[in-house]
């Protein structure tokens, strides 16, 4: 152990092959063409990749860049890319079983083929962005969504949903519970559900939402040819961990060192890591870093995350809003970035690495490393002052 809030993944090896195990989780295959079908969508643009060299100076390495997914779909998450394409995946899917063809997302946006597509009604469980897209999914394509929101999401959220033409049901619980009534109520009135998580017997739909998530990770490596030698990506239940980690690992030829972030109380990742098995955090999950606010991994990307992540680490509270201030109130010359508290996790996590000199070392940072950062949301209440 380098601290008590950063170890080692004693599976991760360099040497290890991006074999069919993990191609079954997050598949590379076609995900640029299905970048040239996204074209298709309304307000959809490959998002920026900021630079920031005074930041890179300060903190001791070669180049920090933000892949910024505040402005993904003008919808301010990288979640928008995972839901709606879920939501597309299953209803091209039903036309593809019904009539044997293969029906593209404008054909499905524009309706044709709604004998079909309009018997579905979507739902899923969220703490707030995974919502938004799958309820942005129903709305494009003219489907009814319900979602389902844990006692701490907060009400811009809520509005933001219901905004999408979503219908809102909320669980005096917290996200897990959120999870449990999903399943229920969905089973009982037959709701397609467009989990983020998996579960035994239910991983389609995940699949389907980290392939979404394997877009960003496209663009990051198209724009920056140089690639990186370090990736910080948080984690809740693993999703955009194990689309980023297992894209880069399986398209570059040298795979970059993978450090996943989690808050100090919804730590579900640290603790699977050091019991080598999906595991539940030590805490309550009560973090104002709400996308985060998982206590348990879905199971099926412990082949990329559990195996391939190199260091897994955690982040305190008081951590988040110095990142979020860093982002918005850069250093000389560097672009503001507007983030949430979970799209600022990853620079919390560098930022406490290259601070001290144990962890610096131990993930062998220097003048050379070039960093990897996802601002997976945008700043949805006030800014940071």
């Amino acid at each position: 152990m380098v601290t008590p809030w950063l170890e080692k993944n004693p599976r991760a090896a360099k040497t290890l092959k991006f074999g069919r195990e993990q191609q079954y989780v997050v598949n590379p295959n076609g995900i640029p063409e299905l970048c040239e079908e996204l074209k298709q969508c309304p307000r959809h643009a490959p998002t920026p990749l900021h630079a920031l060299p005074a930041l890179a100076g300060r903190l001791g390495v070669a180049e920090v860049r933000v892949k910024d997914e505040s402005q993904r779909f003008g919808f301010g998450a990288f979640k928008a890319l995972g839901g709606v394409l879920a939501v597309y995946s299953e209803l091209s899917s039903a036309v593809g079983e019904a009539y044997h063809v293969n029906t593209g997302f404008n054909e499905v946006m524009r309706g044709d083929h709604k004998e079909i597509t309009s018997r579905y009604v979507f739902s899923t469980a969220s703490s707030g962005n995974h919502g938004r897209s799958v309820a942005a999914g129903a709305k494009l394509f003219g489907n009814r969504c319900i979602i389902f929101l844990p006692k701490f999401t907060s009400a811009e959220k809520e509005t933001a949903i219901r905004a999408r033409g979503a219908e809102v049901i909320r669980i005096d619980g917290d996200y897990d519970s959120a999870v449990a009534e999903c399943k229920r109520r969905s089973q009982e009135n037959g709701w397609t559900i467009i989990s983020d998580t998996s579960w035994e017997g239910y991983d389609k739909a995940p699949r389907s939402v980290m392939r979404g998530y394997c877009v960003l990770a496209h663009e990051v490596v198209t724009e920056w040819r140089q690639a990186p030698t370090h990736v910080f990506v948080q984690a809740g239940v693993g999703g955009l961990a194990a689309a980023v980690i297992g894209y880069l690992w399986a398209v570059l030829p040298m795979r970059p060192t993978f450090v996943v972030v989690e808050p100090e109380s919804a730590d579900c990742w640290f603790r699977s890591n050091r019991a080598g098995k999906p595991t539940l955090a030590s805490g309550n999950a009560d973090t104002v870093m709400g996308g985060l606010a998982c206590r348990e991994i879905s199971p099926i990307t412990w082949p990329v995350v559990g195996e391939a992540a190199d260091w897994f680490m955690t982040i305190e509270e008081d951590q988040v809003l110095p990142a979020r201030r860093l982002l918005a109130h850069p250093l000389d010359g560097d672009p503001a970035i507007a983030s949430g508290p979970s799209g600022c996790a990853g620079m919390a996590g560098l930022t406490r690495a290259c601070t001290e000199e144990a962890a610096f070392k131990a993930l062998k940072l220097d003048r050379h490393s070039r960093v990897l950062l996802i601002n997976s949301e945008g700043n949805l209440g006030e800014e940071p002052a």
